[in-house]
């Protein structure tokens, strides 16, 4: 019988920890396996609030996306690299944490075309260097930190704490990076990344595809005057990945689980004062660390997102335009896909 390591199990992955409670011979085993999952939700929701608390309170609570970003970065990147040696690899990490520094902050300044344009820049460049190793799914959270920063901007003396919290949180994460990959013997260069693209390239096909629906979809929304504009890119970039036999399922998953995330939000928004919505938020995160697949997240990433966002534009709005927003984002990215298989069939029958 193999012997049991709590603090061993405890470093799983979801997933991994659901198919030992499933093929467990003893119901004792099961509930060993059931606590060790319960026990990794508890103490991921605790280090991750007092990460994000203590970032907001060193910062400025306006600045908590950027904890939350940082916080992502710390715990992908213990086990995720880019595909390149450890030298690049700080390079890629400079380049990014310099993007979303400045360009986010950039492209709120100006009006929405020229805004698009830096978007489109900053995004690419992310998905490009970033993104080498699609089966490590690094741009769900790159990409998404760009996005918190670029929807929760700041201005003056906050945007200087602001710069300062990326630098932080920079040095955070190339330590935990160090630490952890020090004896990777990858030698391959960020310029074999760029040698690698080319649009006959599946992958560098749905690095293009994902940059334009991610940046659309948040333009059409800051034109038409929607809230959190960045809701849309969230949910583009979250369909939007590099295996096309997920595409379709997403497409479908994100408005479903959308939904589900709305209407669970307002049933329990009916039996509890607004002062303590935010429990909501605090909830749907304990219930997102048992998730392992996607349509069972986005319920609870919805009411997360629903609960940051109702204290400034109440309820009602809150949910309106979380949906619409999900839509456009879904919408954008089933049309540049459209576009791009077009392209494709074109390019094959020349």
């Amino acid at each position: 019988m193999k012997k049991l390591n709590f603090s061993k199990n405890l470093q799983m992955d979801v997933s991994e920890l659901k198919s030992l409670i499933k093929d467990s011979d003893s119901l004792s085993r099961q509930i060993y396996y059931i606590a060790a999952l319960t026990a990794k939700g508890v103490l991921t929701l605790l280090f991750c609030s007092v990460f994000v608390i203590v970032y907001s309170v060193l910062f400025g609570f306006d600045n908590s996306s950027v904890g939350v970003t940082v916080l992502l970065c710390v715990l992908t990147f213990q086990s995720t690299d880019f595909g390149v040696s450890l030298k690049d690899s700080f390079k890629i990490f400079t380049i990014y944490f310099l993007i979303i520094m400045f360009l986010p902050m950039a492209a709120n300044m100006v009006n929405p075309f020229f805004g698009l344009l830096i978007n489109i820049v900053g995004i690419f460049i992310i998905y490009v260097l970033c993104c080498s190793k699609v089966e490590y799914f690094n741009h769900s959270i790159m990409v998404l930190g760009y996005l918190l920063i670029y929807g929760y901007n700041v201005t003056g003396k906050l945007y200087y704490s602001r710069v300062v919290a990326i630098a932080v949180g920079f040095l955070l994460t190339c330590l935990v990076f160090f630490h952890k990959h020090y004896k990777m013997k990858e030698t391959r260069k960020i310029s074999d990344i760029i040698k690698e693209f080319g649009f006959k390239n599946l992958k560098s096909q749905w690095q293009v595809k994902a940059t334009l629906a991610v940046t659309l979809s948040i333009f059409i929304g800051e034109i038409l005057g929607l809230p959190k504009a960045m809701w849309a890119g969230i949910a583009a970039m979250s369909v939007l990945v590099p295996f096309e036999h997920e595409v379709k399922n997403r497409f479908v998953h994100r408005i479903q689980g959308t939904v589900l995330g709305i209407i669970i939000f307002f049933i329990i928004c009916l039996f509890l004062p607004e002062n303590v919505y935010g429990f909501i938020g605090i909830a749907g995160g304990f219930c997102l660390s048992f998730c392992s697949k996607y349509i069972s997240k986005v319920p609870f990433n919805t009411c997360g997102g629903l609960c940051v966002a109702v204290g400034t534009y109440g309820l009602k709005l809150t949910m309106i335009a979380r949906l619409v927003q999900n839509v456009f984002g879904v919408l954008c990215a089933v049309i540049i896909t459209y576009i791009i298989s077009l392209y494709n069939k074109k390019w094959n029958t020349l």
